[in-house]
Protein backbone atom coordinates (compact mmCIF):
# COMPACT_ATOMS: atom_id res chain seq x y z
CA UNK A 1 0.00 0.00 0.00
CA UNK A 2 2.74 2.14 0.80
CA UNK A 3 4.22 1.38 -2.35
CA UNK A 4 1.06 2.25 -4.20
CA UNK A 5 0.46 5.30 -2.78
CA UNK A 6 4.05 6.43 -3.23
CA UNK A 7 3.68 5.78 -7.27
CA UNK A 8 0.34 7.59 -6.88
CA UNK A 9 2.18 10.29 -5.43
CA UNK A 10 4.65 10.77 -7.80
CA UNK A 11 2.53 10.34 -10.79
CA UNK A 12 0.28 13.11 -9.49
CA UNK A 13 3.01 15.44 -9.14
CA UNK A 14 4.37 14.51 -12.19
CA UNK A 15 0.98 15.52 -13.47
CA UNK A 16 1.09 19.10 -11.82
CA UNK A 17 4.36 19.98 -12.87
CA UNK A 18 3.12 20.09 -16.60
CA UNK A 19 0.39 22.37 -15.71
CA UNK A 20 3.10 24.77 -13.41
CA UNK A 21 5.18 24.65 -16.58
CA UNK A 22 2.52 25.76 -19.44
CA UNK A 23 1.35 28.43 -17.13
CA UNK A 24 5.01 29.48 -16.41
CA UNK A 25 5.41 29.67 -20.56
CA UNK A 26 1.97 31.52 -21.08
CA UNK A 27 3.41 34.22 -18.31
CA UNK A 28 6.63 34.22 -20.63
CA UNK A 29 4.67 34.37 -24.01
CA UNK A 30 2.27 37.11 -22.31
CA UNK A 31 5.45 39.36 -21.43
CA UNK A 32 6.92 38.95 -24.66
CA UNK A 33 3.79 39.67 -26.84
CA UNK A 34 2.94 42.45 -25.00
CA UNK A 35 6.55 44.39 -24.70
CA UNK A 36 7.57 43.46 -28.19
CA UNK A 37 4.85 41.97 -30.00
CA UNK A 38 6.75 41.66 -33.13
CA UNK A 39 9.98 40.37 -32.26
CA UNK A 40 7.34 37.43 -30.24
CA UNK A 41 5.60 36.89 -33.46
CA UNK A 42 8.71 36.64 -35.34
CA UNK A 43 9.99 34.51 -33.04
CA UNK A 44 7.17 32.08 -32.71
CA UNK A 45 7.21 32.08 -36.72
CA UNK A 46 10.64 31.09 -36.34
CA UNK A 47 10.14 28.30 -34.10
CA UNK A 48 7.12 27.05 -36.60
CA UNK A 49 9.37 26.90 -39.22
CA UNK A 50 12.67 24.95 -37.74
CA UNK A 51 10.19 22.58 -36.02
CA UNK A 52 8.77 22.06 -39.84
CA UNK A 53 11.89 21.72 -41.13
CA UNK A 54 13.57 19.22 -38.42
CA UNK A 55 10.06 17.53 -39.23
CA UNK A 56 10.21 17.61 -42.83
CA UNK A 57 13.63 17.77 -44.58
CA UNK A 58 12.47 18.69 -48.38
CA UNK A 59 11.34 21.87 -46.71
CA UNK A 60 14.59 23.10 -46.11
CA UNK A 61 15.41 23.20 -49.81
CA UNK A 62 12.15 25.21 -50.06
CA UNK A 63 13.67 27.63 -47.86
CA UNK A 64 17.56 27.63 -49.62
CA UNK A 65 15.56 28.45 -52.98
CA UNK A 66 13.62 31.18 -51.82
CA UNK A 67 16.56 32.38 -50.11
CA UNK A 68 18.60 32.27 -53.08
CA UNK A 69 15.80 33.66 -55.75
CA UNK A 70 15.25 36.65 -53.28
CA UNK A 71 18.93 36.79 -52.26
CA UNK A 72 19.22 40.60 -53.22
CA UNK A 73 15.95 41.19 -50.95
CA UNK A 74 17.67 39.47 -48.31
CA UNK A 75 20.76 41.19 -47.56
CA UNK A 76 20.99 42.01 -44.36
CA UNK A 77 24.04 44.53 -44.16
CA UNK A 78 26.18 42.96 -42.37
CA UNK A 79 29.82 41.56 -42.90
CA UNK A 80 31.37 38.51 -41.92
CA UNK A 81 35.15 39.03 -42.48
CA UNK A 82 34.36 40.99 -45.49
CA UNK A 83 32.01 38.80 -46.85
CA UNK A 84 28.20 40.18 -46.79
CA UNK A 85 25.23 37.95 -45.08
CA UNK A 86 22.78 37.67 -47.10
CA UNK A 87 19.13 35.32 -47.21
CA UNK A 88 20.57 32.43 -49.31
CA UNK A 89 23.76 32.11 -46.90
CA UNK A 90 21.76 32.31 -43.58
CA UNK A 91 18.94 29.31 -45.21
CA UNK A 92 22.04 27.15 -45.85
CA UNK A 93 23.20 27.56 -42.42
CA UNK A 94 20.30 27.03 -40.76
CA UNK A 95 19.52 23.99 -43.28
CA UNK A 96 23.18 22.47 -42.22
CA UNK A 97 21.96 22.87 -38.43
CA UNK A 98 18.45 21.77 -38.57
CA UNK A 99 19.21 18.58 -41.08
CA UNK A 100 21.91 17.73 -37.71
CA UNK A 101 18.91 18.04 -35.52
CA UNK A 102 16.58 15.79 -37.69
CA UNK A 103 19.41 13.08 -38.54
CA UNK A 104 20.39 13.02 -34.82
CA UNK A 105 16.48 12.16 -33.48
CA UNK A 106 15.72 10.10 -36.71
CA UNK A 107 18.91 8.06 -37.38
CA UNK A 108 19.16 9.37 -40.86
CA UNK A 109 22.75 9.10 -42.76
CA UNK A 110 23.62 13.17 -42.18
CA UNK A 111 26.34 12.92 -45.35
CA UNK A 112 26.78 10.88 -48.08
CA UNK A 113 29.40 11.29 -50.76
CA UNK A 114 29.36 11.75 -54.58
CA UNK A 115 32.11 12.08 -56.98
CA UNK A 116 30.58 15.17 -58.16
CA UNK A 117 31.50 16.60 -54.39
CA UNK A 118 34.92 15.02 -54.96
CA UNK A 119 35.47 16.94 -58.03
CA UNK A 120 34.04 19.81 -56.59
CA UNK A 121 36.46 19.96 -53.58
CA UNK A 122 39.17 19.61 -56.31
CA UNK A 123 38.17 23.18 -57.51
CA UNK A 124 37.62 24.54 -53.91
CA UNK A 125 41.73 23.23 -53.67
CA UNK A 126 42.80 24.44 -56.81
CA UNK A 127 41.39 27.62 -56.32
CA UNK A 128 43.08 28.18 -52.89
CA UNK A 129 46.63 26.77 -54.64
CA UNK A 130 45.85 29.19 -57.13
CA UNK A 131 45.33 32.37 -54.50
CA UNK A 132 48.36 31.08 -52.43
CA UNK A 133 50.42 31.21 -55.22
CA UNK A 134 49.58 34.88 -56.61
CA UNK A 135 48.77 35.95 -53.44
CA UNK A 136 45.74 37.63 -54.69
CA UNK A 137 43.35 36.96 -51.13
CA UNK A 138 41.75 40.16 -50.93
CA UNK A 139 39.90 39.72 -54.15
CA UNK A 140 40.39 36.17 -54.40
CA UNK A 141 38.86 35.47 -51.17
CA UNK A 142 35.24 35.64 -52.46
CA UNK A 143 35.50 33.43 -55.07
CA UNK A 144 36.78 30.97 -52.82
CA UNK A 145 34.90 31.44 -49.77
CA UNK A 146 31.51 31.42 -52.28
CA UNK A 147 32.12 28.21 -53.79
CA UNK A 148 32.92 26.45 -50.60
CA UNK A 149 29.98 27.66 -49.60
CA UNK A 150 28.05 25.80 -52.95
CA UNK A 151 30.43 22.78 -52.23
CA UNK A 152 28.40 22.75 -48.49
CA UNK A 153 24.97 23.09 -49.79
CA UNK A 154 25.85 20.36 -52.42
CA UNK A 155 26.33 18.31 -50.10
CA UNK A 156 23.68 18.91 -47.68
CA UNK A 157 20.86 18.64 -51.01
CA UNK A 158 21.98 15.75 -51.88
CA UNK A 159 22.03 13.92 -48.02
CA UNK A 160 18.64 15.78 -47.66
CA UNK A 161 16.70 14.69 -50.60
CA UNK A 162 18.04 10.96 -51.47
CA UNK A 163 15.68 9.33 -49.69
CA UNK A 164 12.81 12.26 -49.57
CA UNK A 165 10.20 12.72 -51.40
CA UNK A 166 10.51 15.12 -54.47
CA UNK A 167 6.65 14.90 -55.89
CA UNK A 168 5.80 17.58 -53.12
CA UNK A 169 8.87 19.28 -53.15
CA UNK A 170 8.27 19.77 -56.94
CA UNK A 171 5.19 21.07 -56.73
CA UNK A 172 6.06 23.52 -53.90
CA UNK A 173 8.61 24.87 -56.59
CA UNK A 174 6.19 25.13 -59.15
CA UNK A 175 3.81 26.56 -57.74
CA UNK A 176 6.47 29.56 -56.41
CA UNK A 177 7.73 29.81 -59.57
CA UNK A 178 4.95 29.83 -61.11
CA UNK A 179 3.90 33.39 -58.63
CA UNK A 180 7.53 34.55 -58.99
CA UNK A 181 7.40 35.01 -62.79
CA UNK A 182 3.71 36.53 -62.69
CA UNK A 183 5.11 39.29 -60.76
CA UNK A 184 7.97 39.81 -62.35
CA UNK A 185 6.14 40.00 -65.52
CA UNK A 186 3.69 42.28 -63.85
CA UNK A 187 6.54 44.24 -62.77
CA UNK A 188 7.49 44.47 -65.71
CA UNK A 189 4.93 45.92 -67.28
CA UNK A 190 5.26 49.01 -64.89
CA UNK A 191 8.64 50.24 -65.99
CA UNK A 192 9.66 52.62 -68.27
CA UNK A 193 9.35 52.25 -72.25
CA UNK A 194 12.70 50.32 -72.82
CA UNK A 195 13.82 49.27 -69.46
CA UNK A 196 14.75 45.55 -69.03
CA UNK A 197 12.36 42.95 -66.25
CA UNK A 198 15.28 41.79 -63.90
CA UNK A 199 12.73 39.83 -61.46
CA UNK A 200 13.50 39.47 -58.45
CA UNK A 201 17.63 38.95 -59.10
CA UNK A 202 18.05 42.57 -60.06
CA UNK A 203 19.97 42.13 -63.43
CA UNK A 204 18.34 40.85 -66.27
CA UNK A 205 20.88 38.44 -67.37
CA UNK A 206 21.36 37.18 -64.40
CA UNK A 207 17.14 37.06 -64.13
CA UNK A 208 17.27 35.48 -67.34
CA UNK A 209 19.64 33.09 -66.67
CA UNK A 210 17.59 31.56 -63.43
CA UNK A 211 14.37 31.30 -65.78
CA UNK A 212 15.75 29.39 -68.20
CA UNK A 213 17.83 26.93 -65.71
CA UNK A 214 14.90 26.51 -63.45
CA UNK A 215 11.82 26.40 -65.58
CA UNK A 216 13.53 23.22 -67.37
CA UNK A 217 14.16 21.76 -64.13
CA UNK A 218 11.07 22.26 -62.69
CA UNK A 219 8.98 20.90 -65.88
CA UNK A 220 11.18 17.68 -65.96
CA UNK A 221 9.69 16.96 -62.46
CA UNK A 222 5.66 17.92 -63.13
CA UNK A 223 5.92 16.40 -66.21
CA UNK A 224 4.73 12.85 -65.35
CA UNK A 225 2.90 13.82 -61.71
CA UNK A 226 0.25 11.92 -62.24
CA UNK A 227 -1.62 14.45 -59.56
CA UNK A 228 -4.78 16.73 -59.93
CA UNK A 229 -3.78 20.20 -60.32
CA UNK A 230 -0.50 19.82 -61.94
CA UNK A 231 -1.61 20.02 -65.37
CA UNK A 232 -2.43 24.03 -65.04
CA UNK A 233 1.23 24.20 -63.31
CA UNK A 234 2.92 22.92 -66.32
CA UNK A 235 0.84 24.57 -68.57
CA UNK A 236 1.17 28.21 -66.69
CA UNK A 237 5.27 27.41 -66.71
CA UNK A 238 5.36 26.58 -70.88
CA UNK A 239 3.94 30.25 -71.00
CA UNK A 240 5.62 32.10 -68.59
CA UNK A 241 9.39 30.75 -68.81
CA UNK A 242 9.57 32.40 -72.24
CA UNK A 243 7.44 35.26 -71.57
CA UNK A 244 10.20 36.36 -68.87
CA UNK A 245 12.70 35.33 -71.02
CA UNK A 246 11.57 37.75 -73.24
CA UNK A 247 11.04 40.88 -71.11
CA UNK A 248 14.67 40.54 -69.46
CA UNK A 249 15.29 41.55 -73.12
CA UNK A 250 18.81 39.24 -72.69
CA UNK A 251 20.23 38.21 -76.23
CA UNK A 252 22.18 35.23 -75.00
CA UNK A 253 18.98 34.01 -73.07
CA UNK A 254 17.01 34.44 -76.09
CA UNK A 255 19.46 31.88 -78.43
CA UNK A 256 20.01 29.78 -75.33
CA UNK A 257 15.93 29.64 -74.90
CA UNK A 258 15.44 28.65 -78.59
CA UNK A 259 18.08 25.97 -78.36
CA UNK A 260 16.41 24.61 -75.54
CA UNK A 261 12.97 24.65 -76.45
CA UNK A 262 12.64 21.54 -78.26
CA UNK A 263 14.09 19.51 -75.45
CA UNK A 264 11.11 21.20 -73.43
CA UNK A 265 8.61 20.27 -75.67
CA UNK A 266 9.92 16.71 -75.69
CA UNK A 267 9.49 16.59 -72.18
CA UNK A 268 5.59 17.27 -72.39
CA UNK A 269 5.10 14.65 -75.25
CA UNK A 270 2.58 12.93 -73.25
CA UNK A 271 0.90 15.97 -72.55
CA UNK A 272 0.25 16.71 -76.25
CA UNK A 273 -3.48 18.50 -75.01
CA UNK A 274 -1.98 20.87 -72.32
CA UNK A 275 0.86 21.74 -75.44
CA UNK A 276 -2.17 22.35 -78.04
CA UNK A 277 -3.75 24.60 -75.94
CA UNK A 278 -0.81 26.54 -75.00
CA UNK A 279 0.22 27.37 -78.89
CA UNK A 280 -3.35 28.59 -78.54
CA UNK A 281 -3.13 30.72 -75.30
CA UNK A 282 -0.21 31.61 -76.83
CA UNK A 283 -1.22 32.78 -80.16
CA UNK A 284 -3.95 34.93 -79.15
CA UNK A 285 -2.66 36.50 -75.98
CA UNK A 286 0.93 37.06 -76.66
CA UNK A 287 0.47 40.02 -78.63
CA UNK A 288 -1.51 41.81 -76.06
CA UNK A 289 0.25 40.86 -72.79
CA UNK A 290 4.03 41.09 -74.37
CA UNK A 291 5.93 44.06 -75.46
CA UNK A 292 8.93 42.20 -77.33
CA UNK A 293 10.20 45.26 -78.76
CA UNK A 294 13.11 45.74 -76.63
CA UNK A 295 14.30 42.15 -76.92
CA UNK A 296 13.93 42.37 -81.09
CA UNK A 297 15.71 45.49 -81.31
CA UNK A 298 18.49 44.81 -79.07
CA UNK A 299 18.77 40.93 -81.01
CA UNK A 300 19.24 42.68 -84.45
CA UNK A 301 21.60 45.14 -83.17
CA UNK A 302 23.72 42.17 -82.74
CA UNK A 303 23.18 40.57 -85.48
CA UNK A 304 23.93 44.07 -87.34
CA UNK A 305 27.13 43.85 -85.14
CA UNK A 306 27.96 40.19 -86.04
CA UNK A 307 27.65 40.44 -89.88
CA UNK A 308 29.15 43.90 -90.25
CA UNK A 309 25.97 45.82 -91.15
CA UNK A 310 24.64 48.80 -89.63
CA UNK A 311 26.61 51.87 -88.20
CA UNK A 312 24.63 51.67 -84.43
CA UNK A 313 26.56 51.74 -81.95
CA UNK A 314 26.19 49.00 -79.17
CA UNK A 315 28.31 49.31 -76.38
CA UNK A 316 27.76 45.81 -74.53
CA UNK A 317 28.59 44.28 -77.27
CA UNK A 318 31.86 46.45 -77.83
CA UNK A 319 32.62 45.68 -74.36
CA UNK A 320 32.16 42.20 -74.25
CA UNK A 321 34.48 41.62 -77.48
CA UNK A 322 37.17 43.43 -75.69
CA UNK A 323 37.28 41.96 -72.81
CA UNK A 324 37.49 38.54 -74.74
CA UNK A 325 40.76 39.98 -76.59
CA UNK A 326 41.92 40.79 -73.07
CA UNK A 327 41.06 37.33 -71.22
CA UNK A 328 42.34 35.73 -73.79
CA UNK A 329 45.71 37.53 -73.91
CA UNK A 330 46.09 37.13 -70.25
CA UNK A 331 45.86 34.03 -70.69
CA UNK A 332 48.84 33.67 -72.99
CA UNK A 333 51.06 35.10 -70.86
CA UNK A 334 49.87 33.55 -67.73
CA UNK A 335 48.73 30.09 -69.39
CA UNK A 336 50.07 27.67 -66.75
CA UNK A 337 48.59 29.09 -63.25
CA UNK A 338 46.98 32.35 -64.86
CA UNK A 339 47.33 35.35 -62.88
CA UNK A 340 45.09 34.54 -59.72
CA UNK A 341 41.93 34.49 -58.78
CA UNK A 342 40.16 37.70 -58.94
CA UNK A 343 42.40 39.35 -60.65
CA UNK A 344 41.22 39.71 -64.60
CA UNK A 345 39.71 43.23 -63.91
CA UNK A 346 42.97 44.54 -62.41
CA UNK A 347 45.16 42.44 -64.46
CA UNK A 348 43.61 43.51 -67.58
CA UNK A 349 42.98 47.01 -66.38
CA UNK A 350 39.70 47.51 -68.71
CA UNK A 351 37.72 50.44 -67.26
CA UNK A 352 33.70 50.70 -68.74
CA UNK A 353 32.34 53.48 -69.71
CA UNK A 354 30.86 54.04 -66.51
CA UNK A 355 34.75 54.28 -65.28
CA UNK A 356 34.85 50.71 -63.77
CA UNK A 357 37.24 47.95 -64.00
CA UNK A 358 34.54 44.91 -65.66
CA UNK A 359 35.08 41.16 -64.71
CA UNK A 360 35.48 38.44 -67.59
CA UNK A 361 31.68 37.99 -67.52
CA UNK A 362 32.70 34.31 -69.15
CA UNK A 363 32.92 32.05 -66.45
CA UNK A 364 35.60 29.97 -68.97
CA UNK A 365 37.40 32.63 -69.55
CA UNK A 366 37.46 34.20 -65.95
CA UNK A 367 38.99 30.42 -64.43
CA UNK A 368 41.58 29.97 -67.50
CA UNK A 369 42.87 33.50 -66.97
CA UNK A 370 43.10 33.77 -63.32
CA UNK A 371 43.82 29.72 -62.98
CA UNK A 372 45.53 28.92 -66.26
CA UNK A 373 45.39 25.26 -66.90
CA UNK A 374 46.25 24.34 -63.44
CA UNK A 375 42.47 25.38 -62.75
CA UNK A 376 41.08 24.04 -66.01
CA UNK A 377 41.81 20.81 -65.55
CA UNK A 378 39.75 20.40 -62.34
CA UNK A 379 36.87 22.07 -64.47
CA UNK A 380 37.01 19.53 -66.90
CA UNK A 381 36.84 16.18 -65.14
CA UNK A 382 34.06 18.44 -62.81
CA UNK A 383 31.77 19.35 -66.18
CA UNK A 384 32.66 15.43 -67.28
CA UNK A 385 31.46 13.93 -63.80
CA UNK A 386 28.38 15.77 -64.06
CA UNK A 387 27.59 14.69 -67.61
CA UNK A 388 28.50 11.45 -66.46
CA UNK A 389 26.06 11.26 -63.27
CA UNK A 390 23.35 12.63 -65.65
CA UNK A 391 23.51 9.81 -68.75
CA UNK A 392 23.76 7.37 -65.62
CA UNK A 393 20.53 8.55 -64.50
CA UNK A 394 18.79 8.68 -67.89
CA UNK A 395 19.89 5.70 -68.81
CA UNK A 396 18.99 4.17 -65.47
CA UNK A 397 16.28 5.22 -64.67
CA UNK A 398 13.70 2.40 -63.89
CA UNK A 399 10.25 4.80 -65.06
CA UNK A 400 9.56 7.28 -66.88
CA UNK A 401 8.79 9.85 -64.23
CA UNK A 402 12.68 9.22 -63.21
CA UNK A 403 13.47 9.63 -66.65
CA UNK A 404 12.05 13.15 -67.21
CA UNK A 405 12.84 14.24 -63.58
CA UNK A 406 16.70 13.64 -65.17
CA UNK A 407 16.20 15.57 -68.27
CA UNK A 408 15.27 18.62 -66.76
CA UNK A 409 17.96 19.05 -64.59
CA UNK A 410 20.20 17.91 -67.60
CA UNK A 411 18.59 20.49 -70.23
CA UNK A 412 18.47 23.57 -67.22
CA UNK A 413 22.13 22.72 -66.67
CA UNK A 414 23.03 22.65 -70.11
CA UNK A 415 21.18 25.87 -70.73
CA UNK A 416 23.05 27.33 -67.70
CA UNK A 417 26.85 25.91 -68.99
CA UNK A 418 25.61 27.96 -72.10
CA UNK A 419 24.46 31.20 -70.78
CA UNK A 420 28.18 30.64 -68.32
CA UNK A 421 30.05 32.10 -71.91
CA UNK A 422 28.23 35.27 -71.48
CA UNK A 423 28.30 35.76 -67.82
CA UNK A 424 30.54 35.13 -64.49
CA UNK A 425 28.54 32.18 -62.94
CA UNK A 426 30.89 30.68 -61.38
CA UNK A 427 29.29 31.21 -57.71
CA UNK A 428 25.90 31.55 -58.87
CA UNK A 429 24.05 29.82 -56.25
CA UNK A 430 20.76 28.60 -58.11
CA UNK A 431 22.96 26.72 -60.15
CA UNK A 432 24.58 24.40 -57.64
CA UNK A 433 21.26 23.70 -55.80
CA UNK A 434 19.76 22.38 -59.24
CA UNK A 435 23.26 20.32 -59.22
CA UNK A 436 22.35 19.40 -55.38
CA UNK A 437 18.85 18.39 -56.51
CA UNK A 438 19.84 16.63 -59.37
CA UNK A 439 22.27 14.59 -57.73
CA UNK A 440 19.42 13.02 -55.57
CA UNK A 441 17.21 12.76 -58.56
CA UNK A 442 19.57 10.49 -60.21
CA UNK A 443 20.09 8.57 -56.76
CA UNK A 444 16.35 8.21 -56.79
CA UNK A 445 15.56 7.26 -59.99
CA UNK A 446 18.75 4.86 -60.39
CA UNK A 447 17.68 2.98 -56.97
CA UNK A 448 15.64 0.02 -57.34
CA UNK A 449 14.93 0.21 -53.40
CA UNK A 450 13.30 3.97 -53.67
CA UNK A 451 9.67 3.72 -55.05
CA UNK A 452 8.49 6.64 -56.90
CA UNK A 453 7.07 9.28 -55.22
Amino acid sequence: MVRDRAVTGSRGGLARTPGVGSAGLGVLVGLAVSLQPAIALLSVVCVGVAFLGAAQPWLLVVGMWAGILFDRIGATGMDVGRLPVTASKLSVVAGVALWAVHAAVSGARPVRWHPVLGAMVGMVATMAFCIAWAGSIEVGQFDLAGLAMMTVMVALVYAVLREAPLRPLYRVLGLGLVLVLLSSLRSAGAVPAGARASGTMGDPNEWATTVLLVGPFVLGGLADDPGRGVGPLRMALLLLVPAAVLASGSRSALVVGALIAPACLYLLRRRFRELVLCAAVAAAGAPLVLDVEVAMSRFGLLMQRLFGGGSAEDASFTERTELLHQGVQLFYDHWFIGAGPGMFPIATGFVSQAGTLRPAHNTYLQIASEQGVVGLVPLAIFLVTVMATLRRGFVGARDAEGRSRVLGIAVGLAALALMAATLGLLTFAMAWLVLGIGLAVVGQATDARVVAR
